[in-house]
């Protein structure tokens, strides 16, 4: 759709779809203040298609009174909106030949109430949140796995068991995505963790990273952050090796005995409780 009065500005905004009933209530208030004769058109588009759900508000002004613009960016700006200067109005008029909008040219803010169901097919996100749970999965304080890559045998063995009973991990084969920065990922690792298993071999006594991985949570420790920190140490390892803070700490001995099943039948216990305080 052209405009050829030369006088129109045009502003394209990409608007999130899933706020649409919270866009339509700040150009509610925008077309209160704003005539049709200042702002010359206001149209809306928005793609209703489940698998690309878009929504475009186009503003153009021909003889706007001062400030209004300002006022204009201001309101689309605190509704989340991103300016798309990259965008004009005739690319988005164009796809209406396509079906991937529906459109609303709105005149005023009465129209919006008057159009707003047959333009939005689907509720926003907070209507949908409140009937149906949309709470990440996964965002939980996790339990961080700090081993030696020689002893992932035995942690892979026992991270099923622990999961089964409710608790979730922080794994650096699982959770550092190929092509991250490793050092990065393991100390958001630390951070984002409540708790941490020390499986301490003579491996893990003479690795920089699980030395680094035990300073990074003794830190967060110090720093009165609520940490649980249990250890299993290997049968091998006396206790004087151990680090001072860890020998003044009660830990799981290792022995030929103790399965991965047995393990986490002793630490699940703490480590729920830990969980759900």
């Amino acid at each position: 759709m052209s405009m050829s009065n030369i006088n129109y500005r045009d502003y394209v905004w990409e608007c999130d779809y899933g706020e649409h009933s919270f866009v339509i209530s700040k150009l509610k208030k925008l077309l209160q203040t704003q005539n049709a004769y200042e702002l010359g058109y206001c149209f809306i588009y928005a793609n209703n298609n489940p698998y690309n759900m878009e929504l475009y508000v186009v503003f153009g002004y021909e003889s706007p009174k001062e400030g209004q613009i300002t006022a204009m960016q201001e309101a689309m700006r605190s509704s989340g909106a991103k300016y798309r200067p990259d965008l004009t109005n005739e690319d988005l008029h164009a796809e209406l030949a396509n079906k991937r909008f529906q459109f609303m040219a709105a005149n005023d803010a009465d129209s919006l109430d008057m159009m707003e169901e047959t333009l939005f097919w689907y509720k926003d996100r907070s209507q949908v949140a409140s009937i149906i749970s949309m709470r990440p999965l996964g965002k939980v304080k996790t339990v961080f796995l700090s081993h030696s890559s020689y002893d992932k045998p035995l942690v892979e063995e026992l991270i099923p068991y622990l999961n089964a009973k409710g608790l979730p991990f922080w794994y650096d084969k699982i959770s550092i995505d190929y092509g991250s920065t490793i050092v990065s990922a393991i100390q958001q690792g630390i951070l984002d963790s409540g708790a941490a298993i020390f499986f301490i071999t003579n491996h893990f006594l003479s690795s920089s990273w699980c030395k680094n991985e035990m300073e990074g949570f003794l830190n967060r420790l110090g720093s009165g952050h609520n940490i649980l920190l249990l250890s299993i140490v290997a049968k091998d390892v006396p206790h004087e090796s151990l680090p001072l803070f860890l020998q003044m700490k009660k830990y799981l001995r290792m022995s030929q005995e103790l399965t991965a099943e047995a393990i986490a039948t002793e630490i699940a216990p703490i480590l729920q409780k830990h969980k759900n305080a």
